[in-house]
């Protein structure tokens, strides 16, 4: 029997990395789930709502709406952050065709407006200030919503890179801290969430740097395709800050990883909804807290949890990256 598409909605701080670009892209390739609108978060949202409305645009699919979020964190965090390169390789295409509509309705508003008019399953591939907020607005958005899947978070932090975990030993948690989006923008937001009722699902940064990204992957799509020009204009963008300014440029570094020009960290997210054979989550009993300014899950008994969620632990990186490259491809080739 056919399965109907879980209907969802995705909050994004599309920008810079090309991963949130490629998490939309990925969506709209994907007939497990049908998008029914994108928000976005972070700083100058006005920017990432044009880059969202952009990429959808090209993707076919301009009749999914954007909407403005927040742009301020709740409370003490790296975020709002903006790195001075947001829209490189896909804003400055010449490219007239379509875009999504971005409507005036605020964010926060219209996720609880339209999780009463239908549940859907939100997926957050950014800070969570527009879900907290949300949450504390609206209490009873936490039974409408479906679950929620989140982009991010650590539960095993010794499946790091060496040269990671030696960063973070020597310039502390605070600054050096791998998970950018949940546990270190606004690790207040991320607290309200992970204690909220909702069933959450954590696709951990500590997997998600398991699926690396090459440029030739990228080059494989069809040449004539905006979409592809966006995504390897952004990559080409993003890989020359990476490389400069993380850990990536240990001399000792493995190879593979020196080459690699982004991670599939946000489309991961999106491919933990549909049945697959890559990636592997268990259920945990957690314990949340807020430590050096970052947001920590620990497992504990069940008496003193906070919450149970699924938590990612392993990931075939090579085959999603595959499926990743497969569908973008079938759609692309349309």
């Amino acid at each position: 029997s056919i399965v109907p598409p879980v209907p969802i909605v995705i909050d994004t701080d599309i920008g810079a990395d090309p991963d949130d670009a490629m998490a939309l892209a990925f969506a709209v390739a994907s007939p497990e789930v049908e998008v029914l609108g994108v928000t976005v978060v972070d700083g100058d949202v006005e920017l990432r709502a044009r880059m969202a409305a952009r990429i959808l645009g090209m993707m076919g699919r301009a009749d999914i709406p954007v909407f403005l979020g927040e742009r301020q964190p709740m409370g003490p965090g790296r975020g709002p952050t903006i790195l001075g390169f947001e829209g490189r390789g896909l804003l400055d295409l010449p490219y007239s065709g379509p875009e999504s509509l971005i409507d005036a309705t605020a964010a926060v508003s219209w996720l609880f407006q339209r999780g009463q008019r239908q549940p859907y399953h939100l997926v957050a591939i950014g800070p969570l200030t527009n879900v907290a907020t949300a949450l504390r607005s609206h209490a009873t958005l936490a039974v409408d919503l479906l679950g929620l899947t989140v982009s991010g978070g650590v539960f095993h932090e010794a499946l790091f890179p060496q040269r990671a975990r030696e960063d973070i030993r020597q310039r502390g948690i605070r600054v050096a801290w791998p998970d950018h989006n949940s546990t270190a923008s606004d690790p207040d937001a991320v607290l309200l969430c992970a204690r909220s009722a909702i069933s959450i699902t954590w696709i951990t940064s500590e997997i998600t740097f398991s699926v690396p990204l090459h440029r030739s992957t990228l080059q494989s799509l069809p040449v004539s395709s905006w979409v592809t020009q966006a995504l390897l204009g952004m990559t080409d963008a993003w890989s020359v800050w990476w490389q400069r300014n993380t850990w990536t440029t240990d001399p000792e570094e493995d190879s593979a990883l020196q080459s690699t020009s982004t991670f599939l960290h946000d489309p991961l997210a999106i491919a933990s909804l549909f049945p697959n054979s890559w990636l592997q989550l268990e259920s945990q009993a957690l314990e949340y807290k807020i430590e050096d300014g970052v947001f920590r899950m620990y497992p504990t008994s069940c008496q003193e949890a906070d919450a149970h969620a699924n938590v990612s632990v392993s990931v075939d990186g090579r085959s999603f990256g595959r499926e990743f490259l497969d569908r973008l491809m079938e759609r692309l080739e349309d």
